[in-house]
């Protein structure tokens, strides 16, 4: 297992895409997902213009000024997406598969307007240590591969038991416990790297593999642990899968919806929490990542 130690040097916009990455994801999913149903549609001018205002947001991430307007209201901004998306169904014959893709967007923007709330609830406080209810952590991680689920459309199943495990299905088991009973406390900003590394975990691994992760409060530091059998990292680039933008060379040409920096966040969060982390990897094998971060002595 390899600590990873390097600098880590991001300019100001890069520090807010890191911050803003899990929202990213979700607004590239959402981007794919209405790019596939004006395909469908023959081109719609009302879906043409939500899309728009998807992708401004997308490329407006790096500018703190802005986020802070859209995070200001953004049950607003879901509105505007889906009154487009709603229009231009409205305006096509009725089909099967056209509901599917209303459904799968309205279900992807629930998730958007979940993560631009919890934004706005922790902005300039991030790293701000926060109480959160395990139960409440496990739902929200279950919703997570639920939407993965869904948005494959039929390709793989997400599954908790092996027993109910079929060769294109994933099986992910997730255990979080605390010294605290029912709570944990950490970083605001630690529920997306768990997010982020989970989705991570799943993406790079092949349908029928599996995902084992856990959260632990042990009294004296936060540990996270995830580790797939997925399609691991070259030991020669170890260190290097922390650095903005970067790509292992075995996965450079996979094509994703991510923003393609999760493991950069995960790193950031936790040097800037004066953590520790760790990544064993084989190519082909799969990746163990784990990462402690000290709790504050107030706590």
């Amino acid at each position: 297992m390899v600590e990873i130690t390097r600098p880590l040097n991001l300019d100001t916009r890069q520090e807010a895409l890191v911050d803003m990455h899990s929202f990213l994801n979700v607004l590239n999913v959402l981007a794919s997902e209405m790019d596939l149903m004006d395909y469908a549609l023959g081109g719609s001018p009302a879906l043409q213009e939500a899309l728009s205002l998807v992708h401004e947001m997308a490329r407006g991430l790096g500018d703190a000024e802005q986020v802070h307007a859209w995070l200001a209201d953004p049950g607003e901004l879901r509105a505007r997406i889906l009154g487009g998306v709603e229009a231009a169904a409205t305006d096509a014959p009725p089909t099967l598969e056209l509901q599917e893709s209303v459904e799968n967007i309205q279900s992807i923007l629930e998730v958007f307007e979940v993560r631009a709330r919890e934004l706005a609830a922790r902005q300039s406080r991030a790293l701000a240590w926060t109480w959160f209810r395990l139960e409440e952590l496990e739902t929200r991680f279950i919703h997570l591969f639920q939407a993965i689920e869904r948005n494959s459309k039929g390709r793989f199943r997400i599954i908790r038991n092996i027993a109910d495990q079929e060769p294109r299905d994933y099986l992910v088991k997730l255990d979080l416990s605390s010294v605290d009973g029912d709570r944990i406390r950490m970083p605001a900003v630690f529920q997306d790297v768990i997010r982020d590394l989970l989705a991570n975990a799943r993406k790079y691994t092949p349908p029928g593999g599996r995902i084992l992760a856990g959260l632990r409060d042990s009294g004296e530091e936060i540990r996270f642990v995830v580790e797939d059998s997925g399609m691991g990292i070259p030991e020669h680039q170890i260190q290097d899968v922390v650095e903005f933008g970067f790509r292992a060379d075995n996965v450079r040409d996979r094509r994703t919806q991510g923003g393609g920096f999760g493991l950069t966040k995960a790193y950031w969060v936790t040097r800037k929490c004066g953590g520790r982390m760790w990544i064993d990897s084989a190519e082909g094998l799969g990746t163990r990542i784990r990462i402690h971060l000290p709790r504050p002595r107030a706590a």
